[in-house]
């Protein structure tokens, strides 16, 4: 039986009314009748219909009317027109008006029930449409999607598969497969289906009886399907998952109707999912604009503290020298009162630091000492690093020549760099600064810098990514996926170059070249 939609009929002629509406009955859909276009309408503003078919010659208000008028209240019911005493003219211009499709009498029932089930199959992928494309977050887009595909195309069971973020195929949502050995079953026959689909350009791919496929033979529970229908989710003209809808009954096989449904709902799905994704980007990217503001307003207020802490430290200064002078070098207040003054000194290089980091200032271009700015940068996070276990190797060349660059945006880059190195290694280990000199291949004099964790490395497969805006590999809130994206494009603007070298679990190099 036909699953019960609502459809109202509208002829003024009596007989005809009720053959169709018990003609429509007999097939499962529940009739209401209406005996003029004024009274239909009237139905349509109190009641919730699919369908209409009406008539278009009628006492008072006639059927092109009252069609437009039946649109204006519910833009998305689908209306068929059918009459005896029409013409082509009329015909074009009930279709105009928004009528589904025509039909003249004399009709036969079979041809009424086809373009009835053609008209409520258009309703009902115009619902789903809606439901997909309304469905924004993630997961209640994957719900909506496979609860609507396995309504649709009357499978028994259906899941969608998805990459994790380390890119491993799994099952994201799933219908009708409760069980974990079968769930893991179709995981495993999904998994083996996107082998197949390199070079595939089908958008859907249809399996009769797995079992008799030597590719799926050996799977186990895989005589449970009969019929295995598989759509591929393109990204970028490449396979990045897939909607597997099996049918379990012998005979019940996947007809070519069932087919063009599924190649239209697949390009649905991957028009949705993609919208989603953009939806999660725009986020996302808000979230790391949020997050971004509030480090420039840390970064003013830290400079404001540093001015006025900077102001208690001198005379804390001032006082413990004026007491040394009147110390004797041999008694321990004169130890006690120099560990205050070295103390002192280093709060004081820790601020100085921490204001040329902080200063916003336009971009100056200025002679600069590479070492210098590295080790200016080294005093802001050398306690962080002190606290993390990490030990800080500097090998700086000697007799460097001189850079043309901005002090505090190249500060930028090395504490970005020094920051996730630390970061690498959550127990602990060796960052290695080296400097040096070099010339490249075309004879250009470089500065290299050097920096080397001892961490976790970095994947072989995302170093093409590292430095794409918003691209991180840290936890929601962790981190803002701009660090490297900022240093690359500070680098540029110095004319130099960044790059990463991953030595996989010895950890990771990343070398910053400025032309001298």
């Amino acid at each position: 039986m036909t699953s019960k939609a609502r459809i109202l009929v509208v002829d003024d002629e009596p007989q005809i009314a009720e053959m169709i509406s018990a003609s429509l009955s007999t097939h499962g859909y529940s009739v209401s009748v209406a005996y003029d276009g004024e009274l239909g309408v009237k139905q349509i503003g109190s009641e919730k219909f699919d369908l209409v078919i009406m008539d278009i010659q009628m006492p008072g208000m006639d059927g092109i009317t009252a069609l437009g008028e039946i649109k204006k209240i519910d833009p998305e019911i689908e209306v068929i027109i059918a009459t005896g005493h029409g013409t082509m003219g009329t015909a074009i211009q009930s279709m105009r008006k928004g009528a589904f499709d025509y039909l003249h009498k004399p009709f036969e029932i079979k041809e009424l029930l086809a373009v009835v089930g053609k008209a409520l199959e258009k309703r009902k992928f115009n619902d789903i449409t809606k439901a997909i494309f309304s469905a924004i977050k993630p997961e209640e887009l994957l719900r909506v999607t496979i609860d609507s595909v396995t309504r649709i195309l009357k499978a028994e069971e259906s899941l969608l598969l998805l990459p994790d973020k380390d890119g491993k195929p799994g099952v994201s949502v799933s219908e009708g497969l409760d069980d974990e050995a079968q769930l893991n079953s179709r995981l495993a026959l999904c998994e083996r289906m996107m082998g197949r689909l390199a070079g595939e350009t089908r958008s859907v791919l249809l399996v009769e009886d797995p079992s008799k496929d030597r590719a799926f033979a050996d799977l186990p529970g895989i005589e449970e399907i009969k019929f295995a229908l598989f759509l591929p989710l393109m990204e970028q003209n490449k396979p990045a998952g897939l909607i597997n809808l099996n049918r379990t009954r012998e005979g019940e096989h996947f007809t070519e109707d069932d087919l063009q449904r599924a190649k239209i709902f697949g390009s649905l799905v991957n028009l949705a999912l993609r919208n989603s994704n953009l939806y999660s980007q725009l986020q996302e990217t808000q979230l790391q604009l949020i997050q971004a503001e509030k480090m420039s307003a840390l970064g003013q207020l830290a400079g404001g503290l540093a001015h006025e802490i900077n102001n208690p430290l001198s005379g804390i200064l001032g006082l413990t020298q004026l007491v040394l002078e009147n110390t004797k070098p041999d008694s321990q207040n004169y130890t006690d009162l120099k560990d205050i003054e070295k103390a002192v000194f280093r709060c004081k290089k820790i601020i100085v630091s921490l204001l040329s980091f902080s200063r916003q200032e336009k971009t100056r271009v200025e002679p600069v000492s590479v070492n210098e700015v590295i080790e200016e940068t080294l005093t802001l996070c050398a306690r962080q690093m002190e606290l993390k276990n990490v030990r800080i190797n500097r090998q700086f060349a000697h007799g460097l020549p001189i850079v043309s660059g901005d002090f505090q945006q190249l500060m930028q880059v090395f504490l970005n760099l020094f920051t996730n190195a630390r970061d690498a290694m959550p127990d602990g280990g060796e960052l290695t600064v080296e400097t040096s000199f070099l010339k490249d291949p075309a004879g250009r004099e470089l500065v290299m810098t050097a920096i080397s964790d001892t961490g976790t490395g970095i994947k072989p497969e995302i170093l093409d990514s590292l430095f794409d805006p918003f691209f991180t590999t840290k936890p929601v809130g962790k981190g803002t996926g701009l660090g490297l994206s900022v240093c690359l494009g500070i680098i540029n603007r110095h004319n130099g170059s960044i790059k990463a070298h991953s030595r996989g679990a010895s950890g990771s190099t990343f070398t910053v070249s400025l032309p001298v």
